[in-house]
C-alpha cells in the first residue's frame, strides 16, 4: 500500500516544481502590513478560511505534497488579517483536518512506508500509551548492512515508558546512510504519519541510535532541532571535515580534523543530548564526539543555561552499547519536553526544504547560512545573519528573513521593533495572519506550536564566524 512518496519523486519536485513556488511565495503581495483586522469574523468569512484550511490539509495527499501545500500557503499570504478571536477556532479546525488527510502507519508490527513492491521505507513499530511520547530509533550498519530490527531490539522497550517506538530502515545500505537526504525526509514523514495514527504528544518526540544510528541522531536531530525534545547518539558522530587523504579513524591525529558539518551543533540551543562513546571504539572514532562536545562546552559559556548535554565518555567499551544498557537513557528521554517558544534561536541551515526553525523562516535557505534571533523584551527582537563562503556561490549582502510572532513572545497589540545591532529593520504593529497558522500549527499538526503573525525584514550579512568562537 502506498503510504508516502518515493524519494525520487521528492527530488523531482524540488528540481522542477518547488523553485517556481518559492519565487511565487516570496514575490506574493503582502497586504497585511496596510490593513487592520476586524474584531471578529462573520460566519461566511470563517467558512471561507476553514475551506482554505481544508484545501491545505488535502494537499498532503497530493503526489507532491510539499509543493501543493506551498501553493495554498501562497494564497494564504495574500489573505486579509484575522482577529485574535479567530486564531483558536481556526487552529483547532486546521489540526483536525490535517489529522484526517495524509499517510498513516500500521499500528503494530512492521510495514513499508512507501510501498511493499519496491521494499522501500521499511519500519517497525511498538505502540505506547495514549498521549505518550514518540521515539525514533535509528539502526547502525554500513555498506550492505543494517536493519530496523536491530534498533527496535535496543529501543523497543521504551514503550513501557509510554513511548510509541518507530524504527525505520535506511533505503540505501551505505556508510552514513542516515546523513542522506531521502533518509532524513523519510524520518520526518514518519513523524507526521505517526501523529495521524497515534495520539502521541508532539512536545515529546525524541530520537536515538547506536553506531550509524548515532550519526543519524546527531545529524537529523540537529538539523531539525525544533522538532525534538531530546536526543541520544551512542557511538556515533557529527560528520567531520577531514584533511584530504585522511579518514575518520581512531589512529588519525586530531590535527587532520578540519571541523564538523554545519547545521548541527549550533542548532542545539534547546535540545538536550545524551552522548555516549568509548575512547577505544575502532568502528566509530571518538574524535568527532570530542570535538562536538568541546564546541558545546564553549557554547554553554556563551549562552548560560542553554546547550545542555551529558557526555558519557568511557574507556574499554569498544563499539558496544553503554555497560548499564539503555534503560537509564530511556528514563531520561521520557522526562524531556520540547521548547516551543524560545526567547532565543540559532538556525544554521542545511537542506533547502527545511524552511523553518522555531520562529525564523526562509523559503529556500542554502547550506551553512546562520540566523541568530533574540527576544530582548519590551517587544524588541534582534537578529544577526551570516553565511559561510562556499566555492561557486556569491554570498548575499543581506538576507530576507521572515520572523514568526506569537503572543507568547510579544504583545501583538503594540508595535514590534526588530533590529540588527544599531540598525532598525522594522517597527510597527503586526497583524495576525492565516499564513502563519498554516506554516506552524498546520505544518506540524500541533496546536501547541502556533505562531499567529509574521513580518519580513532585510538582515545585513556579517562576516562568517563559528558560533563557538564568540559572539560578534
Amino acid at each position: 500500500m502506498l503510504r508516502g512518496m518515493h524519494p525520487a519523486r521528492r527530488r523531482l519536485l524540488r528540481g522542477a516544481f518547488a523553485l517556481p513556488l518559492v519565487a511565487l511565495l516570496w514575490a506574493s503581495p503582502r497586504p497585511l502590513r496596510a490593513q487592520e483586522a476586524p474584531e471578529t469574523l462573520d460566519r461566511a468569512r470563517m467558512k471561507q478560511l476553514t475551506a482554505l484550511c481544508e484545501r491545505f490539509a488535502k494537499a498532503a495527499e497530493s503526489p507532491f505534497p510539499d509543493g501543493a501545500m506551498m501553493l495554498v500557503e501562497n494564497d494564504a499570504a495574500a489573505e486579509p488579517p484575522i482577529p485574535a478571536s479567530a486564531v483558536a477556532p481556526l487552529v483547532e479546525a486546521l489540526v483536525e483536518l490535517r489529522m484526517k488527510h495524509g499517510p498513516t502507519l500500521k499500528k503494530k508490527g512492521s510495514d513499508y512506508f512507501y510501498d511493499e513492491e519496491s521494499k522501500r521505507g521499511f519500519y517497525m513499530v511498538s505502540r505506547g500509551k495514549k498521549g505518550g511520547g514518540l521515539l525514533l530509533s535509528l539502526h547502525g550498519g554500513g555498506e550492505g548492512q543494517g536493519d530496523a530490527g536491530s534498533a527496535h531490539g535496543i529501543w523497543g522497550s521504551a514503550s513501557s515508558k509510554g513511548f510509541t517506538v518507530i524504527s525505520p530502515e535506511v533505503m540505501e545500505k551505505v556508510s552514513s546512510a542516515w546523513n542522506m537526504e531521502p533518509e532524513e525526509q523519510m524520518v520526518l514523514a514518519l513523524i507526521d504519519a505517526a501523529k495521524r495514527t497515534f495520539e502521541v504528544d508532539p512536545r515529546r518526540i525524541c530520537i536515538a541510535g547506536h553506531s550509524m544510528g548515532g550519526d543519524g541522531t546527531w545529524m537529523i536531530g540537529g538539523r531539525n532541532a525544533d522538532v525534538f525534545a531530546a536526543a541520544a547518539p551512542l557511538a556515533g558522530s557529527v560528520m567531520p571535515y577531514m584533511r584530504p587523504g585522511t579518514l575518520n579513524r581512531i589512529d588519525t591525529p586530531l590535527s587532520d580534523y578540519q571541523g564538523l558539518m554545519e547545521g548541527v551543533v549550533a542548532n542545539l540551543m534547546h535540545v538536550p543530548y545524551h552522548i555516549h562513546h568509548s575512547d577505544d571504539d575502532r568502528n566509530e572514532a571518538i574524535h568527532p564526539d570530542d570535538i562536538a562536545t568541546g564546541y558545546l562546552k564553549r557554547l554553554q559559556q556563551l549562552f548560560p543555561g542553554k546547550y545542555v548535554f551529558t557526555y558519557d565518555r568511557v574507556s574499554g567499551n569498544g563499539h558496544a552499547l553503554p555497560a548499564t544498557g539503555v534503560k537509564p537513557i530511556i528514563e531520561w528521554l521520557s522526562e524531556q519536553e520540547r521548547v516551543t517558544y524560545p526567547d532565543e534561536v540559532v538556525w544554521e541551515t542545511w537542506w533547502p526544504w527545511k524552511r523553518r526553525m522555531y520562529w525564523l523562516y526562509h523559503p529556500e535557505p542554502k547550506s551553512a547560512w546562520r540566523f541568530h534571533g533574540k527576544v530582548l523584551g519590551d517587544n524588541h527582537i534582534d537578529l544577526v545573519a551570516t553565511s559561510k563562503p562556499a566555492a561557486g556561490r556569491t554570498e548575499p549582502d543581506a538576507f530576507t528573513v521572515r520572523v514568526l510572532l506569537s503572543s507568547r513572545m510579544v504583545d501583538l497589540s503594540r508595535p514590534v521593533r526588530i533590529t540588527s545591532g544599531d540598525k532598525v529593520l522594522f517597527e510597527g504593529v503586526v497583524p495576525r495572519s492565516v499564513w502563519a497558522l498554516l506554516v506552524t500549527a498546520g505544518r506540524s499538526m500541533d496546536p501547541t506550536d502556533t505562531y499567529e503573525a509574521f513580518v519580513d525584514v532585510e538582515v545585513p550579512r556579517v562576516l562568517w564566524f563559528d558560533l563557538w568562537d564568540g559572539l560578534r
